[in-house]
């Protein structure tokens, strides 16, 4: 019986570390890619390699392929069984020898090919535990917790975040609450983001699958999300938001991460309690659809803003004839100021900065909202 044990927990750290063997190997591979970078061909090969494991969507050709790969560690096991006499034992064997290092483990990398070029790539690593559900019979292989690094076509959700200001093509969050999850750790990054922020993105601790103590946090295991979200808050960047400077920086930032861009003239002021409404006539419309810029409440404290003239005093921001730069974001299909730069004066770099921005806007290539 010692014998046997002991082999049977030989057998298990051999599986573990041929299973992180394979998974490191894709993740160096995934690596060497750069979005918009990296050609088709290259990506296409790496589907052929792992076809076994590959689950695609729809055709696919240089010109567009959309498709996962999927490692998944004892998959056998949690596979479902049509024999529930040998389902239960199944589950509580597997939830027994965790505590020796039989671990459920599950690696998916996605891919997104438009003409041509590697678009968008998506990386998560999903620990599995075996839960029951209260009293009842319901049972199955969860993650408990999620990890996960992924291209984004901007940062629309996060627009006026100051962390975007400190690192505008990376941004790292951890979910205040993970439904049926005990932690959750997302780092995103745009197709701008730097060599070194795309290793860091990637920098997945592969030794949490081997350990015989479990990673019980996901900034174990992904660690370099972990060192951004230490070195925003030794900053104190949290604290900041409303007080980042309105500059051509904040300009290309806003023109990326905003819904609606545009030259306009203000044509109408009104206060309304703690705020401003404005209507603006619109000059030309940079990006975004047709929509009315009617009544659009500035908090009051934007109102007494001021830009630095070349020559003479400050102007105030709204100005009755005054034209401007409006980033607006989208609440419920309506323009909404998201960021205390919504209005910014109109200047050749601040014009400049802006359409760079535009431009740099990969939301409607990756098919995001």
């Amino acid at each position: 019986m010692t014998a046997l044990l002991f082999l049977t927990l030989l057998g298990i750290h051999i599986y573990a570390e041929v299973f992180r063997y394979r998974v490191g190997h894709l993740l160096a591979t995934l690596k060497t890619f750069q979005v918009e970078e990296t050609p088709a061909s290259t990506i296409l090969r790496l589907r052929s390699d792992y076809h076994s494991n590959v689950t695609d969507q729809g055709s696919c050709s240089e010109e567009h392929c959309q498709f996962a790969i999927e490692l998944t560690e004892w998959k056998s096991l949690i596979r479902p069984s049509n024999h529930s006499s040998t389902e239960r034992p199944t589950y509580y064997l597997v939830r027994g020898l965790r505590f020796f290092g039989l671990r459920i483990n599950d690696f998916m990398a996605s891919f997104l090919v438009e003409k041509g070029k590697l678009r968008s790539l998506g990386v998560g690593l999903r620990p599995m535990s075996y839960i029951e559900y209260g009293s009842s019979i319901e049972h199955g292989f969860l993650s408990n917790i999620v990890i996960g690094a992924s291209t984004v076509g901007n940062f629309s959700r996060r627009v006026g975040q100051p962390q975007i200001y400190a690192h505008p093509n990376l941004f790292v969050w951890k979910a205040s609450s993970c439904t049926g999850c005990s932690g959750a750790l997302t780092y995103d990054f745009t197709w701008q983001a730097t060599r070194d922020e795309h290793q860091q993105a990637l920098s997945f601790d592969l030794s949490c699958i081997t350990r015989i103590r479990d990673c019980r946090t996901p900034e174990e295991y992904l660690p370099g999300a972990a060192q951004v979200l230490r070195d925003d808050a030794a900053k104190r960047l949290a604290e900041m938001r409303g007080e980042m400077p309105c500059d051509t920086r904040m300009a290309r930032i806003l023109g990326r991460d905003s819904d609606f861009v545009n030259l306009v003239r203000v044509k109408h002021l009104r206060n309304a309690d703690e705020f401003v409404a404005v209507d603006y006539d619109v000059v030309q419309r940079l990006k975004g659809n047709d929509v009315a810029l009617n009544n659009i409440y500035h908090p009051r404290e934007y109102a007494v803003a001021t830009e630095p003239s070349v020559s003479g005093p400050p102007q105030r921001l709204f100005q009755v004839g005054a034209e401007r730069i409006v980033f607006l974001g989208r609440v419920f299909d309506r323009p909404s100021v998201e960021s205390h730069c919504a209005v910014m004066p109109l200047t050749p770099g601040t014009l400049g900065a802006t359409l760079e921005g535009i431009a740099a806007d990969r939301s409607g290539m990756l098919g995001e909202e």
